[in-house]
């Protein structure tokens, strides 16, 4: 492939599951294709905590709790993936992720 994107997925996956989700894409991926990902941050800005909090109480399972704990570049780059762009939206509690594949 030469695009992979996931949109708000990767925080509904144990974490051994996501570390196998990022070996498969990094599998299929062709030399320089592209892996971007729209996912949960911990929140940088804390007026932003409590309607996260409330959301993922509300609709989210232990692994959203997790995803936030999760250093997602770092994993990654272990995976072999070179981070192109990393930006944060809603005060931290987004974030969106482009790597390519060496």
């Amino acid at each position: 492939f030469d695009i992979v994107h996931t949109s708000a997925a990767l925080h509904e996956m144990t974490p051994e599951v996501l570390q196998q989700i990022i070996q498969e894409v990094y599998r299929v991926l062709k030399p320089g294709g592209v892996f971007t990902l729209v996912d949960l941050h911990k929140p940088t800005n804390v007026l932003f905590w409590p309607g996260l909090a409330v959301f993922m109480w509300l609709f989210e399972t232990q692994t959203a709790w997790q995803l936030l704990e999760t250093d997602l570049v770092k994993g990654l780059e272990e995976a072999g993936f070179k981070v192109c762009d990393r930006s944060l939206y809603a005060g931290g509690s987004l974030q969106v992720i482009q790597v390519t594949k060496a």
